[in-house]
């Protein structure tokens, strides 16, 4: 019992450090999006994001260390907690992925489309941010962590409608065909994101489902 309730503690330590990071790197993800918008690109944040990867990837190998130290003490969920923590872990990569591109991103953002980026990014971050709330909840209260997958859902439907009136704009834009081919990337990138917060969440959700005693 007693390495029970340790594992546990260290376990619940590393992945409140790991979701905090990821919080984290959405903030400044939030924060380069809101100064790319305003041609003031800050670069000190886009760098931060990819800082903030390479410190999850460090706090996920630990997490992954003390949850197969001695499987018998998790029973039934050691699969479940390393497949959460890998999703997770993966709307990292693609927040790291995302900051690469706008950081060799060579042109300003059309302005005929600012407020609709707007939207998108705003949809990011905050899907990102519930994600993390989600994953949180899980772990004491499934009622507030299924609601929640709801309003991720709800985010990934506000970030499609803007996607698809952005591309819907950019690609009638008569300009240089690079430009509107990358910016259609950077939108097509963004809206990945959002999409891969919907898709663990539905895994969260179908986690729930199994365990609904828990």
């Amino acid at each position: 019992m007693k390495l029970f309730k340790e594992k546990i503690n260290e376990l619940d330590e590393v992945n409140k450090e790991f979701l905090a990071e990821t919080l984290n790197g959405s903030a400044l993800l939030h924060e380069v999006l809101s100064t790319f918008v305003d041609d003031k690109l800050k670069i000190e944040s886009l760098e931060g994001v990819i800082k903030v990867e390479k410190r999850c990837d460090e706090l996920k190998e630990k997490y992954v260390q003390v949850l197969y130290r001695d499987k018998r003490a998790l029973p039934f969920l050691v699969e479940d907690r390393y497949n959460i923590l890998m999703m997770i872990d993966t709307v990292n990569d693609k927040m790291e992925f995302f900051s690469r591109f706008l950081g060799v991103y060579p042109f300003k953002i059309y302005k005929e489309i600012k407020d609709e980026f707007r939207n998108l990014y705003r949809a990011c971050s905050l899907a990102v941010e519930e994600l993390v709330n989600c994953a949180t909840l899980i772990e004491t209260d499934f009622d507030g962590a299924y609601k929640k997958t709801f309003e991720i859902e709800e985010r990934k439907r506000e970030a499609r409608t803007a996607k698809f009136n952005l591309l819907g704009k950019v690609y009638k834009m008569k300009d240089d065909p690079t430009k509107v081919y990358l910016t259609s990337k950077l939108v097509t990138y963004m809206y990945d994101i959002v999409s891969w917060a919907e898709e663990v969440s539905d895994y969260l959700r179908g986690l729930i489902i199994k365990y609904p005693s828990r």
